[in-house]
């Protein structure tokens, strides 16, 4: 039998023509996946959109709680809608205040739209997120000045009260150094410049096992000082006044600014201060005090730091903050300076 044999021309036009099919198959699969990938990241784009929406409408709700429920709920829904959740266009915004009115969560949907996924029949899916935020004072609290005063000498009133640290007698005094990260004028100038870095609890939280500091001993007068002055002198003169570095809300507590909050990063400012409060100062040079709870106090001038007292003056504030040294969310305490507000969820 004779075998016959394609022309080699014929063979190169049937092997273009497999490669060209393949080629066409292999497009559609790539632009299809591609138009896909386009669409995916359209959609996880508009979720974080809603994502910071819903962040921000929960805080914003928060700061309100628990003094005004009411004014918590429309507060969310307005910040909801400045960050683009728009219920008139479709969007969905449920916002609800706890029983206990002190978190609100805030769940945002919206229907996103499929660009190139409609060829293969997807129109649309739904992009959602939630958030809640809660109110509360520290349960635990590092950042704070190695400095006790006393219940009795605050006041939130909005004067200026001065401040007066007497070694020589505590009891001279309305402020006392504590022993909190340790011993000795160095440790204590340098808690005075960063904060302490020891976690304390104060005795108003539940969850509080021992709430007792001891006072130092010694002649601090110096390294209280050096480090006051630290504080001035690196703090920008745009952030060196009380009012620009608070505002007031309506129930009389004081929100911090930016960018001069003393409690984010690289900030402007380090007057605005956290120190605890305690119930009486020791009748010797080194006994243990016990913490009630925390507030804050913006320094305004240090009047004199020499021999064996300091004075400095400062406003006591009950501030709203959420400062990012070490510390725990504890229950609402209205006696305490400080109330944070913190996304929980």
């Amino acid at each position: 039998m004779q075998r016959t044999t394609r022309p080699l021309s014929e063979k190169k036009d049937g092997e273009r023509g497999q490669a060209l099919v393949v080629f066409v198959l292999s497009a559609v699969v790539l632009f299809g996946m591609t138009a896909l990938a386009i669409d995916v990241g359209s959609i996880l784009h508009e979720r974080r959109d809603l994502q910071n929406a819903a962040d921000a409408a929960s805080l914003a709700g928060a700061l309100e709680l628990p003094q005004d429920p009411v004014l918590a709920e429309l507060r969310a829904q307005e910040w909801a809608q400045n960050n683009g959740v728009d219920v008139a266009g479709g969007d969905s915004l449920d916002v609800s205040i706890s029983a206990d009115n002190t978190s609100v969560a805030v769940e945002v949907k919206r229907d996103a739209s499929f660009i190139f996924g409609r060829v293969l029949g997807l129109t649309t899916v739904e992009a959602h997120a939630d958030a809640t935020a809660r109110t509360g004072s520290p349960a635990n609290l590092a950042g704070v000045l190695p400095f006790g005063v006393l219940e009795s000498a605050i006041n939130y009133d909005g004067i200026p009260t001065v401040i007066k640290y007497d070694a020589s007698n505590p009891t001279n005094g309305n402020f006392a150094p504590l022993r909190i990260d340790g011993n000795g004028s160095a440790v204590h100038e340098e808690s005075i410049i960063n904060g302490s870095t020891t976690m304390i609890c104060g005795a108003s939280q539940p969850t509080c096992t021992d709430p007792t500091q001891g006072t130092q001993t010694g002649n601090l007068v110096g390294a209280t000082r050096d480090g006051l002055r630290y504080r001035f002198t690196h703090t920008s003169p745009s952030c060196d006044q009380f009012n620009e570095v608070l505002t007031v809300n309506q129930d009389g507590s004081y929100k911090v600014l930016a960018p001069c909050n003393p409690f984010t990063e690289n900030s402007d400012s380090l007057l605005l201060v956290l120190i605890p409060v305690i119930d009486a100062f020791p009748q010797g040079a080194s006994e243990e005090v016990t913490v009630l709870y925390f507030t804050g106090i913006f320094l305004n001038e240090i009047n004199q730091c020499t021999g064996v007292s300091c004075e400095v003056t400062g406003t006591f504030v009950k501030v709203v903050a959420d400062p990012t040294t070490d510390a725990d969310l504890g229950i609402y305490d209205p006696t305490s300076g400080v109330k944070f507000v913190r996304l929980v969820d």
